[in-house]
């Protein structure tokens, strides 16, 4: 936690778009190309533009669309953005000063419109992993196990984090920036409120507690979510929170299989699951240019996350069948 304090910084701007270079580039690009055109409005100006621009700059790195550029939103000002960035990295190279991020970013080749073109494939890898394992939880655990309806709740929060993940990968712009923060956060409160649930099991009174702490739970997020739209989108307190809960969230479940895993084999998968999330994290404190201006090691952490899904749906679906076991116990005991 304290190494993680330390690495949220300002990304209002950053050296790159700060360069002089990028600025006199970009203001005299938006002067002779956007006037008129900033908004969606002029699409003649922008055609040409988008056309013309990247023969006077002799760019290579983009030959998309230029349909798919404007469905994905791309302005006439971003594509000066994007146009003047690559000189001004050309540049920085060549005075051996190295590259420079651009506000608050690494300079990304776009692909067909995608901003950032690594992060979403693996996104969609990270989506598509919960998509299989829930299939295969329905094959081998009964509907009447315990938590049946509570692994799909998580599979449906899951799926959604990562899909606004994709999205925002796609284009970054604050509402996508703000679906993939909230995202995110509903996936590491979900895996808290499951594993309260999950410790309260088969107690007394379990299920009012389960309750009163899904609506706490519940209320938080919703009011979150309402004061990062309508008031304020505070990058260090959410990175705050995200590693309260998620460290509240690792700490319960280590704890608990700590209590568990010699009378139950298979809780060791939850210890492993557990020991690998926080080695695979350790890619969020690297950076770097990003290689062949595609990956980059917020990419390569959604790719190390990937094959997680398969690791932890395993543990829940031999949880689930051993609370089916315990179940049917306490039903003969009754």
């Amino acid at each position: 936690m304290v190494v993680f304090l330390c690495v949220p910084k300002s990304v209002l701007a950053s050296t790159g778009d700060r360069s002089q270079m990028f600025y006199s580039c970009l203001q005299d690009c938006l002067a002779q190309n956007c006037s008129g055109s900033v908004t969606h409005s002029n699409h003649e100006t922008y055609f040409k533009f988008f056309h013309l621009k990247k023969k006077k700059l002799g760019s290579s790195q983009d030959s998309q669309s230029f349909f798919i550029l404007r469905a994905l939103h791309w302005t006439c000002s971003d594509e000066c953005k994007y146009f003047c960035m690559w000189p001004t990295v050309n540049w920085f190279v060549e005075a051996e000063i190295g590259v420079q991020q651009f506000y608050g970013k690494w300079p990304f080749i776009r692909f067909w419109g995608i901003q950032e073109p690594a992060a979403t494939l693996f996104s969609i890898l990270n989506l598509v992993g919960h998509v299989v394992m829930i299939r295969r939880f329905r094959k081998e655990v009964k509907p009447s196990a315990p938590f049946y309806l509570m692994t799909h709740y998580f599979c449906i929060i899951c799926c959604q984090a990562w899909l606004w993940s994709t999205i925002f990968h796609i284009r970054d712009v604050r509402f996508t920036e703000i679906m993939d923060y909230l995202g995110a956060f509903s996936m590491v409160l979900f895996s808290v409120y499951h594993f309260f649930v999950r410790v309260l099991a088969f107690q007394s009174h379990s299920s009012q507690y389960s309750l009163f702490f899904g609506m706490a739970i519940g209320f938080f997020f919703v009011y979150h979510s309402y004061t990062t739209f309508f008031v304020k989108m505070d990058y260090g307190y959410n990175m705050l929170i995200n590693i309260a809960f998620g460290a509240v969230n690792i700490l319960g479940w280590s704890i608990w299989c700590l209590k568990f895993y010699k009378r139950r084999p298979y809780v060791k998968q939850c210890a492993a699951f557990l020991a690998l999330v926080a080695f695979t994290t350790l890619f969020e404190l690297l950076d770097f240019p990003p290689l062949f201006w595609v990956l980059d090691a917020h990419a390569l952490w959604h790719l190390s996350t990937a094959p997680l899904a398969i690791l932890w749906y395993k543990f829940l679906i031999d949880d689930c069948n051993y609370m089916e076991g315990q179940k049917l116990n306490l039903e003969k005991l009754a």
